[in-house]
Order: C-alpha cells, then sequence, then structure tokens
C-alpha cells in the first residue's frame, strides 16, 4: 500500500514575526544551496531522476538576483517554480500575510508566491522539517518506487532498495518512546522474547515487524490507549512504494482456535496504515472481529478475556478462580454446553448467570436426586453462586441425615426438637430458626426453643417472649443444645436423649426405631 497523505486545507493569516523570520532565513539558505531540498544519493537509480530535478533547481537558481525573472519562473507548477517563489521571500526579506495548510500532524503556514503546487511551496520553505520536506518529492519518490528516508540529521534516498541507515532507524524508534534492545522495541509489558516470536502474552498486543531495518515493535492494548497510530507516526518519516511490503502488521491475541494466532488472523491493516484508526481502535477492531467470527462458528471453543482454552473446562474454570461451588456448579454447566463461549471482565457468577435460565436446573438435578427440592431451589431468587452453595450444601446435610436415627413416633418435645435438628442440618439457621417458632408452648419447650436461639446468637430479638426462668434455663441448656445441632449420626441419638433429660422432660425415645 502506498503511503496516503491527507488533502490539505488551506485558509490565510498575518504571519508572526517568528514564523516569517525563519521563512526568510530559509530563502536565504536556498539562495546559497537549492539542492537543500533534495534528498542525498548514491545508487544510480536515485541519481537517474534527482539530477533531472537538479538541473531545473539550477535553471531557477541562475536567475538568484533576478527578481523579474524569479516572478516569471514562479508559474511554473514543480519544485523548480516553488524554489523561484521562496527565492524571491529571500530578496523582499518579508513575508507579511500566509497561507495556512491543515495537516494530521498540525497547522502549517506558508508564504503563496506564484502558481507551484502548495505541497511542494510547503516542502521548500520548510526544507529543514524531516516530514514536510517530504511532499515536495512526494510524487516522483512514488511514481519511480523510490524509496526515501527523512529525519533530523538526514535526508536519503536508496532508490528501489529498502534500506534504512542505522541512524534513521534509531531516530524513528526513539520517537516511538519505547525500550529498545537488539531490534525489538516493546512498550515493557510484552516481553522481548514474546514479541520476536510473535507469542501470546496476557495482554492482546501490537506487533509490527519492520522488515528492512530487522526491528519488531510491540505494543499491549494498555499501552496502546496512550498513543495514537505507531505506524503513522513511524511512517511519516519515509517514503516508499508499498509499506505493506516492509512492515508486517498482526494484533497478537489469542481469541481464535487454541494455539493458532499470526498474521493470516490481522484485519484492517490498510485502514490504520492510512492513520484512520489509532492503535488501541486497530487492536480492539480485531479481537471484536474474532470473537465475532467465533461465535458464529458455532464451535465450542472457551475464551476467557482474550485466552482461548480449546475445549478445556477445567482450565477455563481455574482461570476464572471460582469458588468450590461455583466450580462444581460451572462444570456440570459447562459440560452441558454446546457453543462458543467468549467472555471479558466476568465473574464466575456472571458466567453462572450467562447460562443459568438454560442449564441451571440440570445442573441442580445432577447434584440433588429429589426433582421437587430441585424445583425448589431454582425458584429461589438468589444469584446461581449462593444457590449452588446451598444445593451443595443440602446434598451434604441429606446425606448426614440419611445417618441419622430414624424413630418411629416421638413424643411432643422429643418430636420439636428432633424437627429443629434435622431442619437445620438440611437447610441451615435460618429455616431452622423458623422452626423454632414452633415450639410447644410451656416452659421446657420454651427453654429449650430459647437454648437453640442463644446458640444461634438470635435470642436478644425474641427475649422478651420468655419469662426469666425459662431464659435462665435456657441458658443453662445451652450447651446440650450446641452438642445436639453438632452431633455426627451415630452420636445423634444420645445427644437428643441427653438435652430432654437436662430440661427435666421424662420423655423417653430409647428403642423407638424404625
Amino acid at each position: 500500500m502506498a503511503k496516503k497523505f491527507r488533502r490539505m486545507r488551506t485558509f490565510a493569516r498575518t504571519a508572526a514575526k517568528s514564523m516569517e523570520k525563519k521563512l526568510v532565513e530559509n530563502a536565504k539558505k536556498l539562495r546559497e544551496d537549492p539542492y537543500l531540498i533534495l534528498p542525498d544519493y548514491s545508487d544510480n537509480y536515485s541519481r537517474r531522476y534527482f539530477e533531472k530535478i537538479k538541473k531545473s533547481l539550477d535553471k531557477v537558481s541562475r536567475f538568484n538576483d533576478d527578481t523579474k525573472r524569479l516572478e516569471k519562473l514562479s508559474n511554473k507548477r514543480g519544485l523548480d517554480g516553488a524554489l523561484a517563489g521562496t527565492l524571491i521571500i529571500a530578496h523582499s526579506e518579508k513575508a507579511p500575510y500566509l497561507a495556512v495548510a491543515k495537516f494530521s500532524t498540525g497547522d502549517i503556514s506558508y508564504a503563496q508566491r506564484g502558481k507551484a503546487n502548495k505541497e511542494k511551496l510547503i516542502a521548500v520553505q520548510h526544507f529543514d522539517n524531516p516530514i514536510l520536506r517530504l511532499l515536495g518529492i512526494k510524487d516522483i519518490a512514488l511514481k519511480r518506487k523510490l524509496h526515501v528516508y527523512s529525519w533530523d540529521a538526514g535526508f536519503l534516498s536508496t532508490g528501489m532498495e529498502a534500506k534504512p541507515p542505522e541512524d534513521f532507524i534509531n531516530f524513528l524508534i526513539k520517537k516511538t518512546g519505547l525500550t529498545y534492545k537488539n531490534g525489538i522495541a516493546t512498550c515493557g509489558d510484552i516481553k522481548p522474547e514474546t514479541a520476536k516470536k510473535e507469542e501470546v502474552s496476557k495482554k492482546n498486543y501490537l506487533r509490527i515487524h519492520w522488515k528492512s531495518a530487522d526491528v519488531i515493535v510491540a505494543i499491549c492494548e494498555d499501552c496502546a490507549k496512550l498513543k495514537k497510530n505507531t505506524i503513522f507516526n513511524m511512517t511519516k518519516y519515509l517514503l516508499e512504494p508499498d509499506l505493506s511490503k516492509d512492515f508486517t502488521i498482526d494484533v497478537v491475541g489469542q481469541v481464535v482456535k487454541q494455539n493458532e494466532v499470526g498474521s493470516e488472523q490481522t484485519q484492517n491493516i490498510n485502514e490504520y496504515l492510512s492513520g484512520e484508526l489509532s492503535d488501541i481502535e486497530f487492536i480492539k477492531k480485531n479481537m471484536k472481529q474474532r470473537e465475532e467470527s467465533i461465535r458464529e462458528s458455532g464451535e465450542k471453543i472457551l475464551i476467557l478475556d482474550g485466552i482461548s482454552y480449546g475445549t478445556d473446562i477445567e482450565q477455563f474454570i481455574k482461570a476464572l478462580k471460582s469458588n468450590k461451588f461455583e466450580r462444581e456448579g460451572l462444570e456440570l454447566i459447562l459440560e452441558q454446553v454446546n457453543e462458543p463461549v467468549v467472555l471479558n471482565n466476568m465473574t464466575p457468577n456472571k458466567v453462572l448467570e450467562r447460562f443459568w435460565k438454560d442449564y441451571g436446573m440440570n445442573a441442580i438435578s445432577s447434584i440433588i436426586d429429589d426433582e421437587a427440592m430441585a424445583k425448589k431451589f431454582f425458584s429461589l431468587d438468589d444469584t446461581p453462586s449462593d444457590v449452588l452453595e446451598l444445593v451443595f450444601n443440602y446434598r451434604e446435610r441429606q446425606q448426614i441425615l440419611s445417618q441419622l436415627p430414624k424413630y418411629k413416633s416421638l413424643p411432643p418435645l422429643a418430636r420439636f426438637v428432633d424437627n429443629v435438628v434435622r431442619t437445620y442440618k438440611t437447610f441451615g439457621e435460618k429455616e431452622a430458626i423458623a422452626e423454632i417458632k414452633k415450639r410447644p408452648d410451656n416452659p421446657k419447650g420454651k427453654s429449650i426453643a430459647y437454648a437453640f436461639l442463644l446458640v444461634f446468637k438470635k435470642a436478644k430479638d425474641t427475649k422478651w417472649q420468655y419469662s426469666q426462668v425459662e431464659i435462665e434455663y435456657g441458658d443453662f441448656l445451652k450447651g446440650n443444645a450446641k452438642k445436639l445441632l453438632d452431633s455426627d449420626p451415630k452420636k445423634y441419638h444420645k445427644a437428643l436423649q441427653e438435652l430432654l433429660s437436662a430440661s427435666g422432660s421424662s420423655e423417653n425415645i430409647d428403642g423407638n426405631f424404625i
């Protein structure tokens, strides 16, 4: 792709004294040496074309002191006309009114003298500017496929061969503000070896391989936000017939099939080369297109924050940093998903929420073999993460309950205590407290109820419902209540009988097993 220059817009304004002085000084320097507007060269191909231009400049220079002849010559459209018009400024030593051309790099002031092309006038009058002087030879360079390099300390054409000098390479890399060593310039977040091998990093990054200079530039997506367009800012100092042949540009990020990264995945290169996209826009646009391509493929693949895990559910979940309940739930759900999963900045719960409606019920049913309870859990107005914790705790408690003693029938007080403890072991503290409210309305039942509330640290709010004797006796029974709540299946029956006995109850539950 040939380098594009945006169309100039011009308007006039009164010249600042400093700018007027600069243009006059440059005009005087050109009167002494008109070849300052041309690059150096040593190859025969460049010589063939620039010698012709030098001859046309010589014809103008021959009339350095003839303002009338210079006025006539300034009507030419080429560099010779631009030189003639500029030399007039050297004679008058003033340029009170200047035209202003608007470039992507800023406004440029120049003196409109004669009929020479505006770009050539700017190039001649600003021959000491490494960017602007390229405008004077842009047409011939692109037409004849010349390679021209312009920097603070030099101006060189290497003909048909792309061969940037070392000074120019160092100048350009310094302009990027990147850390440079052994032919690799990086922002610091991308390791040089990673950039060299074009490997995937934790962050997506822009990778530019400047072939003729044997230089690699790598900028991560975070640092790219601080820059405009690195390739445009580099190539504005050079002219080449086809930048895409000398610069290989990639966005490296693993939003593709696992381990498949490379230039064939990078799109929008022409827009980026021409400066239409900034670094970060170029990176984001490519990554978005890759994500959309994956989604449209319908193929199951797991991608998180730009990293592809293929179909490796275990590694995908590990990257989410989920807790044990979320981890098991995600595994059950993702096993059911048969479509691309492309996610960014997601918590485990957010991932669960995305698939909960379609796969949540099946996941719960595979954890507990109880359809009615599964529906009850699925209908809860809680986050999927919280529901999963409840489900797994329920399963664990059910396993415990299945080992608890099974009674044919229990007397009232024993039945109340047994219901509270089994509810606690099944649904947890909240449901157990609701069961406590169903206490027998007698001193023993209320004393045991208060003991449970003390264990759960919920006695303060309902203390007014109990007499002083019930409160004191409840405090006495607190240890027995806690022992029963924490008891394992083998010790459950004994702990239940001990609590009943400690409460003063004469109820005996021995020999009442199924």
